[in-house]
């Protein structure tokens, strides 16, 4: 098949800058705002010492363990379709189509491995783990020189990318219809954020934490739409 760009060189080239401007943009909200812990105050009891929405059953239950699960069973079905053999699935899928479930597939796994080895690199410690929140952890704004810590390894925000990754359906859409294929990214990226905003809600994690996850899957998109092709 003739191989074709996802998208044109000038949107390809409008995309990277509004990336790095909102790289810029996290850092100062990060380092240069109170933003953070403003919103962390406001889930903070501070009469009562904890987080009372921590074990809320709808923010620890369903949105943080059913949304996972079920997010879950749909990449699994995603990738079953992608990688079956052909003779199973009869015509109901094109080869082009399979090729865009594989790209979405292994971009959700790559920002799932991405996302918690840099949890595990990195040093920062959850809103519940530092002093302001009854912890023992100091608090450090997000992109500044981090302490080592017993607590920590928060940063970015994992649950998040349990549902980012649908972001990734963009694809389909691409590169025939790009508005349906912004919204659909959209709605993904909206997706990860409602799931991280519950965690904030809970005490898990700061907003940049969340910010920095939604970045990284907008940049991993980004790679793909510039170093692919939409066809075989």
């Amino acid at each position: 098949m003739i191989k074709s760009p996802w998208l044109p060189k000038p949107t390809l080239a409008a995309l990277w800058c509004m990336l790095i401007a909102l790289a810029i943009a996290i850092i100062w909200l990060a380092n240069a705002t109170a933003i953070d812990l403003m919103l962390a105050d406001q889930q903070f009891d501070f009469a009562q010492h904890s987080f009372t929405q921590k074990h809320v059953f709808f923010y620890e239950t369903v949105m943080h363990v059913y949304a996972k699960h079920l997010f879950t069973v749909v990449w699994i079905v995603l990738a079953l379709l992608a990688w079956l053999p052909a003779r199973l699935l009869g015509h109901r899928l094109a080869a082009t189509t399979r090729y865009k479930l594989r790209w979405i597939v292994l971009l959700a796994l790559f920002n799932a491995i991405i996302v918690s080895w840099l949890k595990h690199q990195m040093p920062h410690a959850c809103p519940w783990d530092i002093v302001r929140y009854g912890g023992t952890a100091p608090w450090v704004p997000t992109f500044t020189s981090h302490p080592p810590l017993e607590a920590g390894h928060c940063f970015p925000a994992g649950h998040t990318t349990s549902g980012i990754w649908l972001a990734a359906l963009s694809l389909l859409w691409l590169p025939q219809a790009p508005r349906k294929a912004l919204l659909v990214a959209i709605a993904g990226l909206a997706i990860g954020l409602a799931l991280g905003w519950a965690q904030q809600i809970r005490g898990a994690h700061f907003l940049s934490h969340t910010l920095t996850s939604l970045w990284l899957m907008c940049s991993w998109l980004l790679l793909v739409f510039t170093f692919s092709k939409s066809r075989i």
